[in-house]
């Protein structure tokens, strides 16, 4: 009987060391599958919308060696008809070099860059993703700026994240007609509409710093 009380005593002991055992984890094959599109011949402006429609980021790779059709799409990575869960990148392979202004430098490295646009002052506002290496990027925008006044904005989201947010976004039923935009001066996405409160309250939860809320009528992009 000592024995048996003994044994199962270390059973119990044993039991209490073990961690919980987390049941299964969801399937890969749960999550929502889109597929990449073709955009091969377009240009590096229009990929976004064709992407976009199929909740895919893109980014730019441009290729200078490729010289034939400069400034057209000529593949992306992974290749067209690839099935992807929704919200990966998609690199899009540009023939030839972006522009050398600079906002088209901007454009361009969206790994790096949020975006650009003008202060109330007129002041150029570069959004830079604070995890890029500042220093060496100041002396390009320097250089591209040609004398034209401009300052960085450090920003915690990426373009990549913040088109993510607006690819969600897109997809959810609002109570009435938005416009939204990637603000490089709020270093989030902009969403203009009449939104109700509760709405707003649970956005503002769900996004933390990476959504600015606008009260305002507004046509759907």
């Amino acid at each position: 009987m000592k024995k048996i009380l003994m044994l199962s005593a270390a059973l119990v002991l044993a039991a209490c060391g073990q961690r919980p055992v987390a049941g299964p984890a969801p399937s890969a094959s749960a999550a929502p599958k889109t597929v990449v599109p073709q955009v091969a011949m377009l240009t590096a402006g229009e990929v976004d919308k064709v992407l976009a429609k199929n909740s895919l980021v893109a980014i730019l790779r441009y290729e200078p060696g490729v010289v034939t059709n400069a400034g057209t799409v000529v593949g992306t990575e992974p290749p067209a008809g690839t099935m992807l869960a929704t919200g990966d990148v998609v690199t899009v392979i540009v023939a030839g070099a972006p522009g050398a202004t600079l906002g088209e430098y901007v454009a361009a490295h969206r790994e790096t860059y949020v975006g650009m646009a003008p202060d109330a002052n007129g002041v150029l506002v570069v959004g830079m993703y604070r995890q890029a290496d500042m220093q060496s990027e100041l002396g390009q925008l320097t250089k591209l700026a040609h004398g034209t006044p401009f300052r960085v904005q450090n920003c915690a989201h990426s373009w990549i994240d913040l088109q993510r947010v607006s690819l969600e976004l897109s997809q959810r039923h609002f109570t009435a007609a938005f416009g939204m935009t990637i603000d490089p001066m709020a270093c989030a996405v902009r969403l203009t509409s009449d939104l109700t409160d509760a709405e707003i309250a649970d956005l503002n939860a769900h996004y933390p710093g990476a959504l600015v809320i606008q009260k305002g009528t507004a046509s759907r992009l």
